[in-house]
């Protein structure tokens, strides 16, 4: 009777999994040899379900989606060696979140944590600490950058502040983390004119130094930075545009090299960073911010870095865009001397710069009588508006007329919806400039 109930109750799908383990200790420790002895199968059956039961124990909770965080930029960052007043002071920190399971991450988010304190290096004011990037397909990665600005100041010299970039899925609990310890250094940055950016490109025509351009939110631009370094390029060195990511969401990097002998370093390369040395990021290893991998090199005389960016916000402001090809080699640390000269303005425009004008004639009218009433639509930019709409709404007592005789003129038919009570939408299929 006894090897009969322990059966039973191992078979029975509504036993809570405590029980089960408990038995399996009984089993183990009481019954084995009766088991055995007695009824071979039994014992046999009893045996492979305690197996499966133990699996399942074991088992995580979102072994099908598992998150990998890597680092994509350099550790080094920094002021200028003369005057930390002039040259750069933002840098971005950027990781690539990978989905390495066998299932989607539904909704995923890449967060931004400082380690410790240090009162000279922080987010860059009014950055996004957080960033989402929804569904990450499994096998699939996605990039978030960060921005790291450094203060003006000689204090921040020689200091660090420990980091970590975390992700998260909200539909599977998933999460990870990039390594630690990590941190940013900040370092002595010497200008030279070795490194210089040659060329600015929105989506292929070039953007002279001082120059601007109009970017639209939600449209996505293709924008080029084109230079060039020593002819053999550098055991490190990062090429980059300081965009604000609140405004442009990078959403791919590419950068090509004239000069790569390095085996970490593929060109073309998805980052912006070219780790050619292997660069120790430990600060806990002896040969911290040194080369461990050789003495290879990346750059060149044409480095070309192309990226995709997506306007997200920032409609009605003004950016100023400014350029870093920054390096090391042999034991110092270089930057572009054209950098401070060498900024372009991102005009960023959105639907509130289309301006609308409304008329009516005849302006007075007598009750049950009609009037015309004109919109005029006009974009002062040199960008095209899409699916432009408007709504008006009427004061009491006027509503579109029953025949509303509506005429279009410049920019195609539109649509309107009137309604019986205000308020009436109007569509525009476009507004060019």
């Amino acid at each position: 009777m006894r090897l009969l109930k322990l059966s039973l109750l191992l078979q029975d799908e509504n036993f809570v999994i405590e029980r089960i383990f408990v038995m399996k200790i009984h089993l183990i420790r009481s019954y084995s040899r009766e088991f055995f002895v007695s009824c071979p199968k039994i014992s046999f059956i009893i045996a492979v379900a305690t197996l499966w039961f133990l699996g399942m124990l074991a088992a995580p909770a979102s072994a099908d989606t598992v998150l990998q965080v890597t680092p994509l930029s350099w550790n080094v960052i920094g002021l200028d060696s003369n005057s930390p007043f002039a040259g750069p002071y933002r840098f971005p920190v950027g990781a690539r979140v990978c989905n390495t399971g066998s299932s989607d991450a539904g909704d995923v988010t890449a967060t931004f944590v400082w380690d410790s304190a240090n009162a000279g290096v922080d987010l860059r004011g009014g950055s996004l600490s957080s960033i989402p990037l929804g569904l990450i397909a499994a096998g699939d990665c996605s990039d978030a950058y960060f921005e790291v600005e450094v203060e003006r100041a000689t204090a921040p010299y020689n200091t660090a502040r420990l980091y970590h970039i975390t992700a998260s899925d909200s539909v599977s609990g998933a999460t990870g983390t990039s390594p630690q310890p990590r941190e940013l250094y900040v370092e002595h940055l010497i200008s030279q004119n070795r490194n210089s950016v040659t060329d600015i490109k929105l989506n292929g025509t070039a953007v002279p130094a001082g120059g601007s351009m109009t970017l639209m939110v939600g449209n996505t631009y293709t924008i080029e930075l084109d230079g060039g370094t020593a002819t053999q390029g550098y055991n490190q060195f990062e090429a980059f545009i300081d965009f604000s990511n609140t405004i442009f969401q990078i959403l791919s990097v590419t950068t090509t090299y004239s000069a790569d002998n390095s085996p970490y370093v593929p060109s073309p390369n998805d980052e912006l960073y070219a780790d050619a040395c292997l660069w120790e990021n430990d600060p806990n290893s002896p040969n911290y911010r040194s080369c461990i991998g050789g003495d290879f090199k990346a750059g060149g005389v044409n480095v070309v870095t192309t990226y995709t960016v997506k306007i997200i916000g920032g409609g009605g402001t003004s950016q100023t865009l400014n350029s870093l090809l920054y390096d090391f080699s042999g034991s110092s640390y270089h930057y572009n001397g054209d950098y401070i000269v060498g900024a372009r303005i991102a005009n960023i425009i959105g639907p509130s710069s289309v301006t609308i004008a409304k008329s009516f004639a005849p302006r007075a009218i007598t009750p049950g009588s009609t009037s015309v009433m004109s919109f005029k639509l006009a974009n002062p930019t040199t960008e095209t508006f899409t699916g432009v709409n408007f709504t008006d709404s009427f004061p009491a007592g006027l509503k579109v007329a029953a025949t509303p005789g509506v005429t279009y003129d410049g920019c195609g038919a539109g649509v309107i919806f009137p309604s019986s009570q205000p308020p009436a939408k109007i569509q525009q299929p476009a507004l060019g400039r």
